[in-house]
């Protein structure tokens, strides 16, 4: 077994072997990944979390088994619509995702939830359906209309510090030479990964995995760049992190005409998903998901 794997956490590790169980498989991969990270001993309808904006589900890993209740939980990871060609709309991705639920069977969800990016895709996902699915908003914000793109250096060193901070490490700004960022894409990624071992980090994906990543993470970000949200009427939990500068506001003042359940958790916008909040995120997911019908369908609004 490799350092990269003995160095994951138990349910990160399970999460691993199901992730390549379907690669290994012969199963469609366009639109995504359905990965279940966890299985459900009754009928009650699944939680389903969405990918954040580096396309990987990682980060559901401990959320997925602290969900009370017995009910499934399922997770959808970025695949060739996010790693391959021109960057789809948000629109465009929750609508794939959609397909993605019902061609394999997961007709019904008690909750769409998402951190982060996934949290704007699981709530258009509820936006294109004609029933009002109920929405969990992990820290979520869209993109700051006053913000410009980032320059590909500045998206390339993003990319890294939210694999970092994913992976619980703290920093001002990621420790390489500035002048990195600059080199092309692979090389780039390579010598700031060597930099970076150097250090005692690791990025934990090989040269071919950090590639692809980089390529979701690039089409992602231009997505969020273009998504301008609109209103939604259905049931939502924002969850919000003291730390972090996503506004709760901004979601209530779309909520049309029903004001979200909003919920102030400590720390920052990474550790929401980690020990000891994650279990309170799962909290709220579990009462979202108690609150909602039982015969609930992700019925298409052109359906």
């Amino acid at each position: 077994m490799s350092d990269r794997v003995e160095g994951l956490s138990p349910a990160k590790r399970r999460l691993l072997e199901a992730l390549q169980a379907k690669r290994s498989s012969k199963v469609d991969k366009v639109a995504g990944e359905l990965v279940r990270l966890r299985d459900g001993g009754s009928d009650k309808p699944p939680v389903v979390l969405i990918h954040p904006i580096g396309g990987g589900v990682f980060c559901y890993a401990d959320l997925g088994r602290l969900i009370p209740g017995d009910r499934a939980v399922w997770a959808i990871a970025a695949g060739e619509l996010l790693a391959k060609g021109a960057p789809p709309t948000v629109t465009q991705i929750a609508l794939a995702y959609l397909d993605l639920l019902r061609a394999n069977g997961v007709s019904g969800a008690a909750v769409l939830a998402g951190w982060s990016f996934g949290g704007l895709v699981a709530r258009e996902m509820a936006r294109q359906c004609a029933t009002r699915p109920v929405l969990v908003l992990i820290d979520t914000a869209p993109w700051p209309s006053d913000v410009p793109a980032w320059s590909p250096a500045e998206t390339l060193e993003v990319f890294v510090e939210d694999l970092l901070r994913s992976a619980g490490v703290t920093f001002d700004r990621v420790p390489v030479d500035s002048d990195l960022w600059n080199l092309p894409t692979e090389q780039a990624l390579s010598a700031v990964g060597a930099c970076l071992s150097e250090q005692g980090l690791d990025l934990k994906l090989t040269p071919s995995e950090r590639m692809t990543r980089v390529r979701i993470f690039e089409n992602a970000t231009r997505a969020m760049q273009r998504h301008r949200p609109g209103e939604y009427g259905g049931p939502t939990t924002v969850l919000h992190a003291l730390e972090s500068d996503v506004s709760p506001h901004y979601w209530a003042e779309r909520a049309e005409g029903r004001p979200p359940t909003t919920i102030a958790l400590a720390g920052d916008h990474f550790s929401l998903l980690r020990p000891p909040t994650v279990a309170q995120v799962a909290q709220a997911i579990n009462r979202a998901a108690e609150a909602a019908p039982v015969n609930h369908t992700l019925r298409s609004v052109d359906e």
